[in-house]
């Protein structure tokens, strides 16, 4: 099972050629991160805040429900620590397959009651928070991880760079309290692979922007890129032509396909 970071809180989740989009952001209300466009064959929202619910930015493939591999379920948890009465409530959801189970805990506020916790104890992989002030703080984030034994911790909705809100928190503030040598892992893509053997880590994707998403893009953006290429190809040609001595043999035939 494939889980790619897109940003924020959104990650695409493919197994067997089926992809589920959760949590897509608007990019004019998500500080740093660009417009979001990708296709999927089903949408998750876990709540109705903009950096989470941007369903224009996904395009759906129309294939029908029973080609989705998943079982998926969802519980309502609050988004901040008075009983939504500031945020509201958010979703978890659980994306079970083949013996995997994955969860995105959406922006969460509160601690799991017993039976919450029960529902996602063990998961092979939880997609949680790394902190803000709208939710649960990066060592409440710790304590409920502590809890419910994921195998795999992917933080998400944290500051990095000119990425994220300033009421987010950064990434440091959570693994500060995972002090377990290597058991972060930063890793030089925004994808992970979760199978059985997959070791237990505080697995930290690194944010490759819309030049990795390229499998997932809309037919419209795979039509804009192949029209930016051939007016470049013209370009170059027109080059080529007003100067003679750019005339070598590997030009010509590469000018000329």
């Amino acid at each position: 099972m494939e889980i790619k970071w897109l940003g924020h809180a959104c990650f695409a989740i493919t197994h067997g050629g089926y992809t589920i989009v959760i949590d897509p952001y608007d990019s004019d209300y998500t500080a740093g991160y660009p417009r979001l466009r990708v296709r999927a064959d089903k949408l998750l929202v876990s709540h109705e805040h903009y950096g989470h619910n941007y369903r224009a930015g996904v395009v759906l493939s129309g294939r029908p429900e029973s080609d989705c591999p998943f079982a998926i379920s969802s519980f309502e948890v609050w988004h901040d620590n008075m009983r939504g009465i500031t945020r509201g409530k958010s979703l978890v959801h659980i994306l079970e397959a083949d013996g995997l189970k994955i969860v995105h805990m959406g922006d969460i506020g509160t601690q799991l009651l017993s039976g919450e916790a029960g529902q996602i104890l063990g998961a092979d992989a939880l997609m949680v928070t790394a902190g803000s002030c709208t939710g649960l703080p990066s060592q409440e984030v710790w304590r409920m991880c502590e809890e419910v034994l994921p195998r795999v911790i992917i933080p998400m909705h944290y500051r990095f760079g000119e990425h994220g809100a300033r009421r987010l928190e950064h990434l440091d503030e959570l693994l500060h309290y995972f002090n377990a040598p290597g058991f972060a892992h930063f890793y030089e893509s925004d994808t992970i692979e979760i199978t059985p053997d997959t070791e237990p880590q505080v697995a930290v994707l690194k944010y490759l922007g819309p030049e990795s998403w390229a499998a997932l893009a809309a037919p419209e953006e795979k039509a804009a890129r192949k029209g930016i290429l051939a007016k470049l190809l013209k370009k170059l040609k027109t080059i080529y032509i007003s100067f003679p001595c750019l005339q070598a043999p590997s030009v010509v035939i590469y000018l000329n396909r």
